[in-house]
């Protein structure tokens, strides 16, 4: 995410014939729709990549889902199992922008498995448990391509790790616990492009930005509905190359904006046809359009810039 500007890369995307109309409306700030949705079964993580392809993880049916920019399905791969390239409810999802990798939780598995951009399989690492280099539920992903560190939140270990791109484990922090650098039930992590690392600390309702180290930078965030303020935030993301943090606030049915060192800058309110939402996963493309994933409603959410 260093190396190179992946946002100001980044075509305009369009799912085209895929994706149809959607009229439910997102309002606050500024009045933005859903103007684009289609359906995945059981979606978690989602990642854009530098050419305008994105790529969705269908839990539901223990696989990756890749579309062009033009909403074109042009590759699935994995299927139900512990084998290599096969999954048990993966979750997370990040790509190494530079050299086309891409990066799976695979979350019942407790592991992680990293592919080619076009899905085939490398290599793999991690074990249940609370050791080193082990996982109980990892769901977070993310990279610093600079530094080529890849980073796990381990969600029953309310911890989160750090390894090399081959899958070394490098060190981990954090514990269970509402103190400063400690985490319940942590979910999305987000690198920012001075490499410093946030935290979606779900149980605290708050976020956590960290250097590479874990040492610990900023908080912000409590329980409520007033800006900056979180009900169950789950999936964020940080754009390139201002650095600005998007963050899914589930529980109230929105999705907050905020500066880099947390200031709040805008937010959004989720209205979906089923009344409810399950806002997994979080990216923003180069001119603000927004992709969500809802679980609830077995879609994907395109919400006009």
């Amino acid at each position: 995410m260093f190396t190179m500007n992946r946002h100001e890369k980044m075509l305009a995307i369009s799912l085209g014939a895929l994706i149809v109309l959607c009229s439910s409306m997102y309002s606050q700030a500024h009045a933005q729709s859903i103007i684009k949705k289609f359906s995945v079964n059981d979606p978690a993580g989602l990642v854009l990549d530098t050419k305008g392809n994105l790529y969705v993880v269908e839990s539901g049916k223990n696989r990756i889902l890749q579309f062009n920019s033009n909403g074109t399905l042009i590759r699935t791969w994995g299927s139900s199992g512990s084998g290599p390239g096969q999954f048990n409810n993966p979750i997370g999802i990040t790509l190494d922008y530079t050299r086309g990798y891409v990066y799976v939780t695979d979350t019942g598995n407790d592991r992680v498995q990293k592919f080619s951009s076009d899905g085939k399989f490398i290599t793999k690492w991690g074990s249940s448990g609370s050791g080193p280099g082990q996982f109980q539920t990892p769901i977070g992903i993310d990279e610093d391509e600079s530094k080529q560190n890849v980073y796990v939140t381990d969600v029953g270990n309310n911890r989160v790790a750090r390894f090399s791109s081959n899958g070394l484990f490098v060190g981990q922090w954090g514990g269970l616990g509402s103190g400063q650098g400690q985490f319940a039930n942590p979910g999305r992590v987000a690198v920012d492009p001075a490499g410093n690392l946030f935290v979606a600390d779900f149980g605290n309702n708050r976020i956590q930005k960290f250097d590479e180290n874990g040492k610990l930078i900023k908080t912000w965030g409590s329980l409520g509905s007033g800006n900056g303020q979180f009900y169950n935030p789950t999936g964020m993301t940080v754009t390139f190359p201002q650095g600005n943090v998007y963050v899914a606030d589930t529980g109230n049915s929105r999705i907050q904006e905020f500066t880099n060192d947390g200031k709040f800058i805008n937010k959004w309110s989720i209205d979906t046809p089923t009344g409810s939402n399950d806002n997994i996963d979080i990216d923003v493309d180069f001119k603000g359009t927004i992709y969500l994933t809802d679980r609830a409603a077995d879609q994907v959410l395109v919400i006009s810039p």
